[in-house]
């Protein structure tokens, strides 16, 4: 096969080379004419095309059977930590009463000490 020949474009005379044009033109490149198919080679191509079409199908089922299982066992997660922030929630209350109670409980037993302060140190305490 014969390469195509440079041209070159000379922009004074803005005219082109066609030196080695001659050789490209004396054995011109030509194409055999493709064959027709038989009808056996159509129905195996065919044949060959469905066994891949079927391929894919399978490999795309076994791709969202797998996705399925991802987005089921996902949604378990996201179920559970729902149910989760729900306990947290109820625990986060339950905290704030037990700091109440502990600043309760903290004054009451201030009080009681206090009561249980013997005479001469209730005058000593209120004396201070």
């Amino acid at each position: 096969m014969n390469p195509l020949p440079n041209f070159e474009i000379d922009a004074h005379r803005a005219s082109i080379d066609l030196s080695g044009l001659e050789s490209f033109l004396e054995s011109p490149v030509v194409e055999e004419p493709q064959r027709e198919e038989t009808e056996t080679e159509v129905i195996l191509r065919l044949l060959d095309q469905l066994y891949r079409v079927g391929e894919l199908v399978k490999d795309t089922s076994e791709r969202l059977s797998e996705a399925h299982e991802r987005l089921n066992s996902l949604t378990a997660l996201v179920t559970l930590q729902n149910k989760q922030m729900e306990i947290l929630s109820h625990y986060q209350a339950q905290a704030s009463r037990v700091a109440g109670l502990e600043h309760s409980l903290a004054m009451a037993t201030a009080e009681n000490e206090r009561l249980k302060r013997s005479g001469w140190r209730k005058i000593f305490f209120w004396i201070k």
